[in-house]
């Protein structure tokens, strides 16, 4: 069952929490499905679902009798949001050379809020070991790229960013002072690194992509078994994100 916090808007958290589902869910999914899932009740989550069918959110799929699949409006939200990241036309060239040099996925990542959403990825042929896609969203402080992008900011900025993360997450405090020594590191270095932050055994390495005025707007990543990653892979790993990130910042205008 999805456990999910509640807000003054129930029908809304009833609505991300059918989107959610269907959106990952690999095949169509019934009403006494969704509910089962979901803990919703059978009426609420009826109401709800008619009223996503209305706005095109969700959909009646023909493949299985009375189950519902996402909407069209759902993918023209998202197409729309995909055309504003100006920078993908550009990652994708670059990603694919660096794929090459790595034989490791290389993903791009931007800011939202305070979260980093995975907007493009490039992966190599052979089947990649990290299992991260597009969409997909991770805390700012626990993801190789939202540290990256920390790491740049000032230290005001930073401030109001760890105050927000402790009213919203009790343990985050216990956590604040590893979570600085990352950032003054990456700052240094010019990359950052993350342990299990997709799966336990895979580390991530990601450089910050900066505009015309030196601020982070993005960053390119890639995963690798840590078992298998050694400090010199790191080190020669995090060079050719660095590379990759300053040719990137060098084509946003």
């Amino acid at each position: 069952m999805i456990k999910q916090e509640k807000s003054k808007a129930p029908a809304v958290d009833g609505a991300v929490l059918i989107i959610d589902l269907l959106a990952s869910s690999g095949y169509p999914l019934t009403l006494t499905e969704i509910c089962d899932h979901t803990g919703l009740p059978s009426a609420s989550c009826h109401r709800i679902i008619n009223a996503l069918l209305d706005h095109q959110m969700v959909a009646l799929n023909t493949s299985r009798k009375k189950s519902y699949s996402i909407g069209s409006k759902v993918f023209q939200v998202a197409s729309t949001v995909y055309s504003k990241q100006s920078i993908i036309p550009f990652f994708h060239p670059i990603a694919v050379i660096l794929k090459n040099e790595l034989h490791q996925p290389i993903f791009l990542s931007v800011p939202i809020g305070d979260t980093m959403v995975v907007v493009s990825k490039v992966e190599p042929s052979s089947s990649s070991t990290v299992n991260l896609y597009v969409g997909q969203t991770m805390p700012l402080y626990s993801s190789a790229g939202g540290k990256a992008i920390l790491s740049m900011l000032d230290e005001k900025w930073q401030q109001n960013y760890f105050a927000r993360q402790a009213e919203s997450d009790r343990d985050f405090s216990c956590l604040l002072s590893k979570i600085e020594e990352d950032l003054e590191r990456a700052n240094r270095l010019g990359y950052a690194v993350s342990q299990g932050e997709v799966e336990q055994d895979i580390s991530c390495i990601a450089a910050p992509i900066l505009n015309v005025r030196n601020e982070p707007i993005a960053a390119i990543s890639t995963g690798i078994n840590r078992d298998f990653l050694t400090d010199q892979d790191t080190r020669d790993f995090s060079k050719k994100l660095i590379k990759a990130a300053r040719q990137l910042s060098s084509r946003i205008v």
